[in-house]
This record gives structure tokens, sequence and C-alpha cells, in this order.
């Protein structure tokens, strides 16, 4: 029996590590951290893209220990340091994968090398420095990136960092720093600043966070403004190598959305003691997203998000025939509700299954249609007339016939009147100007009073979407004119002048031009024979 022990092929570990870095430019924040965490006042890159050199220089406290520098797994920072940003000691190491050859000057001396030779761990002469001026700097020569990728990266990382960063000394914009001017707040994730909650149209729902000033996460790629989040290094850490993303990332994230929608609260409170009613439900789009619509519960006035009115003929695919309801012009108050100068109806069913006549109805009455989404404590949730609730009865008046349609698409029975009441409760609409759909499931019929002579009702009955979901419009128009046709041929008092309707051309055939016939119509409108006189 004999024991053994995990050990390590240094040289290939280090080989391997090259690959492990998914991001070639991550070398340049690490040269940022390292100048942030040596108490740098500002951090500089210079790089000439003919001789692919990049110089980095800070004026930090320097290097303590070339050797340290060149350890892999040791950072060589102090213990605040450590306990704070638990630094990995490996971002060296991509400066190393990052250039041909590299020279280091600071306070404990300088080097000049091979990357490949560090990289097999030959010896490494270290030059002393009896003058340092008190400039670190860092010489990548053979870089394997260029002018515009080193300014776009630098661009980005510095968006958030402690200290200035320049590139061809340039000073590059830091406008979500902490010291940027920006107001902070302090919250158990770190701090945050809110934009767009002065007013309801600003709102902005994107964060962008940042972990010891770099970027780690945003939350909407191409959204331009967005709340910013500073994480506290204590609390939340990056993953090794690249420090691209969070450990448990989705945990930090829900920590992260808790403590945004805490502050937004805050600020929410703040404006609710200092607006009136009428403003402070202007931003229920706000509550409602980040799930704070319990504010609304005990404000006397309706956002106008939260009901709507129907404007126009309803429909039974608004994305088809276009919106039929639109939110009410001023918000509404709980008096008008009380005293039911307001009616706040609601509405589920499906206009194609279902019918229209609760719609019709809500629309011959004013009322306005609840849309949902306040809190399940708000006041107007014992204040609402529930209609799929309520039986709903429907009398025609002055029935003449019934008829049916047969279009390329829609066949139905058509119910002709001189109007008809619908029924729900103690209440009452008469109309005559407008035909409904009573449902596939009620009766799979259409109630057409005199007034109307359109084909608007086809868009209550179908569609005229295909089992793949395509709209067909030109079915649906031809359907449309033969049924404005149908009605009239029905309506018209005198038979021959329907029967004139209901005719086709005939400008195709010139043999038939100036003969007359004598048509028979059997029981069901079929042609029994066709006789020429």
């Amino acid at each position: 029996m004999k024991q053994i022990a995990m050990q390590v092929n240094q040289g290939n570990l280090v080989k391997s590590l090259k690959f492990s870095f998914s991001n070639q430019t991550t070398v340049l924040g690490e040269l940022m951290q390292n100048a942030r965490r040596a108490g740098a006042t500002s951090v500089q890159f210079e790089f000439a893209p003919e001789t692919n050199i990049l110089q980095i220089t800070d004026d930090g406290c320097g290097i303590s220990s070339l050797e340290t520098l060149l350890t892999v797994a040791e950072s060589g920072w102090d213990a605040d340091v450590v306990a704070q940003e638990h630094p990995f000691g490996i971002g060296f190491l991509s400066a190393l994968f990052a250039c041909r050859h590299i020279a280091v000057v600071s306070k404990s001396g300088r080097i000049s090398v091979n990357t490949e030779d560090v990289l097999a761990f030959k010896p490494v002469t270290v030059f002393p420095v009896t003058d340092w001026d008190g400039i670190t700097r860092i010489t990548m020569i053979g870089v394997e990136f260029d002018s515009k990728l080193i300014e776009s990266t630098l661009k980005r990382f510095a968006k958030g960092f402690p200290i200035p960063v320049f590139f061809n000394g340039e000073s590059l914009e830091r406008e979500h720093a902490l010291d940027s001017g920006l107001d902070f707040i302090d919250t158990e994730v770190g701090s945050i600043h809110l934009v767009g909650l002065d007013k309801p149209d600003g709102a902005h729902y994107a964060f962008e966070v940042y972990l010891q000033g770099l970027p780690i996460y945003r939350s909407h790629l191409y959204c331009s403004t967005t709340h910013i989040v500073h994480l506290s290094s204590a609390r939340f850490h990056a993953r090794l190598p690249d420090r691209d993303k969070l450990i448990d990332e989705s945990d930090v994230l829900k920590f992260i959305k808790a403590a945004l929608r805490q502050a937004v609260e805050s600020r929410l409170l703040q404006l609710k003691s200092t607006v009136s009613a009428q403003d402070f439900v202007q931003f229920f789009d706000m509550m409602r997203h980040w799930g704070l619509s319990a504010l609304l519960n005990d404000v006397d006035v309706l956002p106008q998000q939260a009901v709507c009115k129907i404007t126009s003929y309803p429909v039974c695919n608004s994305e088809l025939y276009g919106c039929f309801t639109a939110y009410p012009k001023k918000p509404v108050t709980r008096a008008e509700v009380e005293s039911r100068q307001v009616e706040i109806v609601d509405i589920e069913g499906d206009i194609q299954s279902d019918g229209a006549a609760r719609f019709m109805f809500a629309w011959m009455r004013d009322s306005l249609i609840y849309e949902g989404h306040l809190d399940n404590g708000h006041w107007i949730h014992s204040m609402i007339r529930y209609l799929d609730e309520e039986e709903v009865t429907v009398d025609l008046v002055h029935e003449t016939h019934i008829s049916q349609f047969k279009g390329s698409w829609v066949w139905v029975d058509v119910k002709f009147c001189a109007a008809y009441r619908i029924r729900i409760g103690n209440d009452v609409v008469e109309i005559t100007d407008h035909a409904f759909y009573q449902g596939s499931g009620n009766g799979d019929c259409i109630v057409m009073p005199k007034d109307d002579g359109s084909a608007a009702v086809l868009n209550q009955v179908s569609t005229f979407q295909s089992e793949h979901d395509d709209y067909q419009e030109a079915t649906h128009d031809t359907d449309c004119d033969d049924f404005a046709t149908f009605v009239i041929a029905n309506v018209l008092k005198d038979p021959s002048h329907a029967f004139q309707r209901l005719l086709p051309s005939f400008q195709g055939c010139p043999a038939l031009y100036g003969k007359a016939f004598e048509v028979v119509l059997d029981d069901n409108g079929e042609v029994a024979s066709v006789t020429a006189v």
C-alpha cells in the first residue's frame, strides 16, 4: 500500500492559464486595478501603434517586490487590501500573455525580459533602481491588440473607475465614478445612483453594476441611461480570472434589484409627500415595474393607466384591426367612482367565443374598463362591476328575418332587426347603428340593426388568420365587400332591387348582353332554374 497526493505541473499549469482568460483585454483592467490599489492619483496608458508598444505608468506606492510580482497566486498586497478586495495574484500574468517582451521599473528594481522566458520559469535578472522617481512603469512590447481596441476598452473601464485614466494624454470620462458629482446613496449592496425618478416619463429600469470600479454587469445592453450600482467589494466577489462576471451572479442580482426597489420606494415616498395626488399617480408605470403599486392604496385618485375607455367599435383582435380603447384624458377620483359618476367595469371574456355584448354595453354607457395592476389592497376593488359575473340578455326589437351569409372565410347567420337591447342587471342599452356578434359559444350569430350597413361586425367574428397565424387580408377584404352587399340586399324593401344588388357582373360574357332571363330561386335561396325569355 502506498499513499499519493495531488501534485502540480507548474509549467503546464501556467501555460494552461493563458486559455482561462476569456478576454484578451483583461490585462488593461488588471493594470488599472494595480495602480488604484497602490494609491496612485491616476494611471496613464501610452500606445505607439507603429511599434505595438504599450506603456503604463502610475504614481502609486510602487512595487515592493518584483519577485512577488512574478509569483503566481501571490498578490503582494497588504492585509487590508486582501480582506477588502480579495486579489487573486494572477493579474500580472495576463500582461505576460498579452505581449512578447515586458519591462518593469519600480522602487524594488527593474526587469526587462521576453515573456516566454518568464513563463518557462527561466531566471530573471533584477537590476537595482537607486534614483526611483516615484513612477512605476510597465512597458509591453509586441502587444496583441490595436489602438482602437485599447481605447474603446479603456473608455468602458474608466466610466466608473475611482481614479483618472489617461490614454495617449487624453483624460477619459468617468461619468459613473463615485467622485463624479452624482448623488449616490448607501445601501446594503453598496452605493446606488438613481436616474429618471424626477418625472414620470423619465423612468429608467436598466442598471449598470461596478465592482472595484470596473463594469461587471449591465441589465440592458442598448439602454444609454441606467441606474448605477457600485457593489461593496467586501461582500461581493468577481469570478477568477477575468473578473468580468460575479460569483453567484443570479443571487447577487436579486440583492441588487431588492436594493434598487427599496431606494426607488424611498424616493417615491418623498415625492408622495410633496406633490398632489394627481401628479403622484402619473408615476404609476414606475411603481408597477418595481412592485410598488401599494403606494397608491391610500391615494384618492386612479392612475390613468389603470383603466381604459372604449373609444371605437370593439373588435376581436386589436393588433389586426386597431386598438379600440384608450386611457382617459385625466385621472379619475375616488369621489367620482363612489358617487357613480364614473362606472368601472371588468370584462375578461373573449369576443370571438363569448360575444361582444358586454363590450357593446360598456361602450354605450361610457364605462371605464379596469386594466388591472393595482395592489390587492387598493380601494378600487370594492367598486368594480364585474360584468362577466352578471347575466346578459339581448332582446331584438322588430326582428324581420334571419339570413345566412356565406363568405369565402366566414359563414354565419344574421338576424335583421330595427334595434336590439342589451340588459345586464337592471341596466339596459338600446343600439340601432352597430351590429354585434353573439359569439361562437352563444349561438354563432350576428345581430344587424337597421342603421348599420357596414361589414365592421366581421372584425368581431374572425381574425381571418390561418392555422399558422397568417392574416388573410385579401380574403378579409373580399368577405367585407360581399357582406356589405349582402346586408343592403337584405334590408331593401323591393325584392327586385335586392336581387339586382346580389347579382355578379356579366361584363366578361358578351353573349349575354341584351338578353333577358327568368330566374327561379328555391326555398334556400339557391338558383333552381334559369330560363331565357
